[in-house]
């Protein structure tokens, strides 16, 4: 059985979302260019409230992991200054 590290894991995570908006916005952008083509009233209706959709769903995507990536970045800090400040109780000891 093969194991994957936890390091792994997270950077499959992480390089996935950094693509996941670009395919959002590129489906979007699609659906508008698809309802700018097509002939019939239906079809460009629906094109385009699906692009449009897929364009505001991107803006939410992006904040999302955005608001991910500052939460993880404030935990990485934390550990960090409280491995700071157990070094300078340790020195002082």
């Amino acid at each position: 059985m093969c194991t994957v590290s936890r390091h792994a894991k997270r950077a499959h995570i992480g390089s996935m979302l950094i693509v996941l908006p670009s395919i959002v916005s590129g489906i979007g952008v699609s659906f508008i260019i698809a309802a700018i083509l097509v002939d019939q009233q239906v079809f460009r209706d629906i094109f385009a409230c699906l692009g449009a959709g897929l364009l505001w769903a991107d803006f939410f995507v992006t904040m999302a992991i955005f608001r991910r990536t500052m939460r993880s970045i404030d935990q990485r800090l934390h550990r960090i200054e409280m491995a700071i400040e157990r070094t300078r109780r340790d020195q002082l000891s």
